[in-house]
């Protein structure tokens, strides 16, 4: 048996800790401290360098009253399975806890011209929670008012199928003669997300206003977010130039915000707002290698990572062609044994790896970035005229976003290069004009008509510039990670001397010492107007017509290249993007639209309110953007008895896009696949029962079913090899689902072979049920169940991959009660059950061993090859199956 004791004393110390923890972070702590010591004149506190007596206690300044109370105990946690998933659910752990802790002063009636009318003070969660909070408010009638707020959350994230690469396990690489192997290293699969991340953001916001009730009133704020912590990302195939490798990033982001406004009241029902708001961005996170890839070292001892992408489904050393051992794709013709990778570590430990392989020692990538984005608003809101209510805001924004020093280093061996160093710089320039206007006349008792309009123009010219390229090579013929002899050769020009041509740097980056500007903007001009009829004194009708007109531009050239912008002012204007092209034009979006709100009360204890909005657009951005979107909502709440009440809610939202997904290309006669027939909706039924017979019973009872779908014909690459199944599909006829465009424009070139229907489908249904009872004065506890089940299915375009969560069961039971001891002091237990499980059937049907256009379909589970089908529920990865009981216990206190 575990026994868990708590002690713990209140003293005048402790409160003002609590008390200043938020004015400490805005830096008002000397505001805070000197209205103490203001109110308290008349008796002073003991200096905290005496020894205080043992009746200390805290003193409630004269003049004022005060009220105490304090939340404090502990947690007891037990976790069994997945300890990474309970984090990423739950994050509850075991400690002692403060829950809650509140100080609030008030002034008395005869207390004259107090610096305080009140204060007061709340937090919760410290102690090791994952979420805290604390406030801070005083304020003195028609002076001041001010609030604190911090608040700090950690948020951890391992959802191991998110970007999983699932690789097969069992594979292994020799040690030693491939042909005569003396033992071998067991190839790691993946068993944490490559998106990992375990993050803390502290927020304070802080708001003073001086005069509140005046004809002027002034306000000022200032609001710090911080973002910090490691987390885990894949490269993108930058690394040393070409590779895609999992890495380590510890983020460091935070935001400053800076607010002065002025509120001017120049007529009753009029106000008038200037308001200057002025952030300023700061990214300092940065990249290293993550270090599990460490597998390996060299003879000296040098820990290695070898060079491979992190999704390779086959071992380092191995073709992914052929599936065979070639560890001449790795290592170069230096190599000591062309049949050896690797070797035993005669001293024990990771395994040595030939000096002529591919391997990665360190990395290094930082990319400081630095965004100043003031914005400066005039707002009118009124009432003043008869039966006419206004409000509008006029907004301009001129940002600077500048990426000074981009630094870029590999280490180790890649080919020829020991080490690849690239350097750059960035800078961009938003400008955002906007304004918002809308007006309502009550033109009859009955009768109100409105309209709301809303526009937006961005315009984000920007430039990025790979400044150089940096290598330290070795020699052709003794291309080894420990010869040394090495040259050093730095590149910063656009044309590279030795070539005589551009010097490419790595994906998505611009050549080097070759600027690439480009712009992106976009235009949004929405209105909607609004009559609304009272048809009854039960019933009212409102109709909306909407328009909206929304213009994307976006705009890339290269001098180097002989293009030029559409216009040299950077702005495309009106130029529609020519046919098949990705930039250097505009798209045009038109959306019309109508919605329809009803609200009815057929008798007073029954109330229920619909809608129904249909929009229509003539083009789309994206392929999956909407033409069509319908949204229908039903409520209502039947009170049966003052003590019955019966709610019910439906909510249908679908977009639908049924055309091709290049309308100029097809009317210009360009084949391409199509039609899309793109769909997604979430569509919500759910119902309430809630009893309260009386104050000492209630029931609480929810069910609900979500229902959340998007489908989408695709053509895709199975990546199948002899040894890894892919994901095939079939005609009505049984045979191979060929993609209609399968050869783009002739080209003999395959781009993508199977045809299909992609989709995701997650109908979830939640249940909950919660009883509390006080069987007496003394004594009140509740208990409850809440279940969250999904059964749904995908497209699985990875013939190794699984359902997960989308076949899943979320279940949290509870029991909780409350005993007053004593007036003010209250104990109090609470157990809480966490159970998550995934299971089901998983993974496709249909499976090819290759990727040709005439490859045989056969069931995956006729196949030796693991597929979803074949695999365990938990697929190719760690399990992440959990249960957990945890017991808080814990004293509420109040004086």
């Amino acid at each position: 048996m575990t026994q868990i004791i708590f002690e713990f004393r209140l003293s005048s110390e402790w409160l003002a800790s609590a008390a200043t923890r938020v004015a400490r972070s805005a830096g008002l702590a000397a505001f805070v401290i000197g209205a103490s010591a203001s109110v308290q004149a008349q008796n002073p506190v003991v200096p905290s360098t005496a020894a205080p007596a043992p009746e200390t206690h805290f003193t409630t300044p004269e003049g004022y009253t005060a009220h105490h109370s304090v939340d404090i105990g502990g947690r007891y946690n037990y976790v069994n399975g997945s300890g990474a998933m309970y984090d990423t659910m739950v994050n509850l752990h075991s400690g002692p806890r403060v829950a809650g802790e509140t100080l609030e002063l008030r002034a008395l009636p005869g207390n004259k011209n107090p610096l305080a009318d009140k204060l007061s003070v709340f937090g919760s969660g410290f102690g090791g929670d994952p979420y805290n909070f604390a406030k801070l408010d005083f304020s003195k009638g028609k002076d001041y008012d001010f609030t604190g707020i911090f608040r700090r959350d950690r948020q951890y994230f391992d959802y191991d199928l998110l970007g999983n690469p699932n690789i097969v396990g069992g594979q292994s690489i020799p040690i030693g003669p491939s042909t005569t192997p003396t033992g071998s290293f067991a190839w790691p699969q993946v068993n944490s997300s490559p998106f990992l991340f375990n993050t803390v953001r502290r927020m304070t916001d802080t708001s003073l206003t001086l005069m509140p009730l005046s004809q002027v009133t002034y306000r000022l704020a200032y609001s710090q977010n911080t973002f910090e912590g490691p987390s885990q990302t894949p490269s993108g195939y930058q690394f040393a130039g070409s590779y895609d490798v999992l890495l380590q990033e510890y983020q460091r982001n935070s935001t400053d915000d800076f607010t002065m406004g002025v509120d001017w009241k120049p007529i009753k029902g009029t106000m008038l707002t200037f308001e200057e708001q002025i952030d300023h961005y700061k990214a300092d996170s940065f990249f290293t290698l993550a270090p599990q890839s460490y597998l390996f070292q060299e003879a000296d001892g040098t820990p290695v990572a070898p060079l491979v992408n992190y999704d390779s489904e086959l071992p380092y050393g191995y073709s992914s062609r052929t599936g065979a051992f070639a560890p001449s794709g790795v290592c170069s013709s230096s190599i000591s044994n062309p049949s050896t990778i690797l070797t035993a570590n005669p001293n024990g430990g990771a395994p040595i790896i030939d000096p002529a392989c591919n391997v990665t020692t360190s990395y290094l990538r930082t990319q400081p970035t630095r965004i100043l984005y003031p914005t400066e608003t005039f707002r009118l809101q009124s009432t003043s005229i008869k039966n006419v209510s206004m409000n509008g805001d006029f907004r301009y924004t001129n940002a600077n976003m500048k990426l000074p020093n981009y630094y870029d280093s590999f280490q180790g061996l890649a080919g020829v290069n020991r080490e690849i160093t690239y350097e750059g710089d960035a800078s961009a320039r938003r400008q955002v004009t906007a304004a918002d206007y809308g007006i309502v006349w009550q033109a009859t008792k009955t009768v109100a008509i409105e309209d709301q309009m809303n526009f937006s123009d961005v315009h984000q010219p920007g430039t990025a510039n790979m400044t150089s390229v940096t290598t330290l090579a070795t020699s052709t013929t003794a291309d080894t990670i420990n010869n040394p002899s090495l040259t050093t050769t730095t590149i910063n020009t656009p044309i590279n001397p030795a070539t005589g041509k551009p010097t490419s740097s790595f994906e998505g980056s611009p050549s080097i010492a070759t600027p690439a500007p480009a712009y992106f903007g976009q235009k949004f001009l929405t209105n909607n107007a609004t009559i609304s009829w009272d048809a009854a004194s039960r019933a009212t009708l409102s109709f909306t017509y909407r328009y909206q007109q929304h213009v994307i531009a976006e705009n890339s050239f290269s001098a180097a290249s002989g293009s030029t912008p559409v216009d040299p002012g950077g702005n495309p204007g009106n130029v529609p993007l020519p046919v098949g092209a990705a930039t250097n034009g505009t798209v045009s979006i038109n959306e019309n639209g109508g919605i329809l709100n009803i609200a009815y009360r057929p008798a007073t204890n029954l109330s229920v309110n619909g809608s129904a909005e249909l929009l229509y657009a003539d083009n789309v951005f994206t392929p999956m953007g909407a033409r069509q979107t319908q949204h229908y909502r039903v409520h209502t709440t039947f009170r049966a008895k003052p003590w019955a009440t019966v709610s019910g809610a439906f909510n249908d939202y679908e977009r639908h896009n049924n055309t091709n997904n290049n309308q100029a290309a097809v009317a210009a006669g360009t084949a391409y696949q199509g039609p899309l027939n793109h769909v997604d909706r979430t569509r919500v039924a759910s119902a309430d029962v809630l009893l309260i017979p009386n104050d000492r019973v209630s029931v609480d009872i929810n069910y609900a079913y979500t229902d959340v779908y998007t489908a989408t014909n695709i053509c895709y690459n199975n990546g199948a090899s002899a040894t890894l199944p892919g994901t095939a599909s079939t005609n009505a006829a049984g045979a191979a689902n060929v993609c209609p465009g399968v050869y783009a424009r002739g080209s003999t070139t395959q781009l993508a072979d199977w045809f299909a229907r992609d989709f995701m489908d997650a109908p979830t249904q939640y249940g909950s049920a919660d009883v509390t009872v006080a069987p007496t004065a003394k004594v009140k506890s509740s208990v409850g169940y809440h279940i969250t089940s999904v059964n749904g299915s995908q497209f699985f375009n990875d013939a190794r991959s699984v359902n997960g969560s989308l076949n899943s069961i979320y279940s949290s039971p509870y029991i909780n009660v409350a005993w007053t001891m004593h007036p003010g002091l209250v104990w109090r237990a609470d157990y809480n059950f966490y159970g998550y499980s995934e299971g089901g059937p998983s993974g496709p049907q249909d499976c090819s061993t290759s990727t040709t256009t005439t490859s045989t379909v056969v069931p995956c589970a006729s196949l030796p090859y693991p597929t979803g089908l074949t695999e365990s529920q938990d697929g190719l990865t760690a399990s992440r199956h959990f249960r957990a009981n945890n017991v808080a216990m814990g004293v509420h206190y109040e004086f």
